[in-house]
């Protein structure tokens, strides 16, 4: 092994020892465990009803936009270059796009029939990475079941675990920390616990 590889799975082992720390003195006997409030079925479409529909049809567009983009077959950085003004048309109607956003993160109306693209894991990627700017604790459930779930892309994980971390959902981290098995997840998730102390 080399220096950088023993160094690194030091770091690793040393974030994991004190995330565990960490966690062991946040689970003491007594301590309620917060989980994130169960958002009701209905909450996303009724956001939906109240959007007026120019601001409806100009975040649709900015996501179709991106959807298009992801096809290209661009790699992820890229496409977040390149959406610049997509961007900008959601973060000037964070109303109007949160569900859509939601809709589009977990593959549901408009996205249904797109979900089992090859490409349509970039598209999700970049939702949930404006789910971040957007700021909408709301999205802490969908969230935290990408981060569960084995099925779901690796990169799709961490980049959740990074926008619970950008929209403070500290509970919720600490609840996945407990929960999760896979250690690149955990390690993520203990770095994002100690940004947010």
């Amino acid at each position: 092994m080399t220096e950088n590889q023993i160094g690194r799975i030091a770091v690793r082992f040393i974030l994991t020892a004190l995330a565990a720390v960490f966690m062991a003195g946040c689970a003491g006997v007594g301590k309620k465990i917060i989980l994130p409030p169960e958002v009701p079925r209905d909450y996303w479409s009724e956001k939906k009803q109240n959007i007026p529909e120019r601001e409806k049809k100009a975040v649709m567009d900015a996501l179709e936009k991106v959807m298009l983009k992801a096809s290209s077959g661009a790699s992820l950085e890229s496409l977040g270059i390149s959406t610049l003004k997509e961007s900008i048309v959601l973060l000037d109607n964070p109303k109007a796009a949160v569900p859509f956003i939601a809709d589009a993160i977990e593959g549901k109306n408009l996205w249904s029939t797109k979900k089992n693209e090859l490409y349509y894991w970039k598209f999700r990627y970049w939702c949930i990475d404006m789910a971040g700017y957007l700021n909408d604790k709301n999205f802490a459930e969908m969230l935290s079941s990408i981060i569960s779930s084995e099925n779901e892309k690796n990169e799709l994980r961490v980049r959740s675990v990074r926008t619970l971390r950008e929209i403070k959902a500290k509970s919720v981290l600490k609840n996945l920390f407990m929960e999760t098995g896979n250690s690149a997840i955990r390690e993520e998730i203990a770095r994002a616990l100690l940004s947010l102390d």
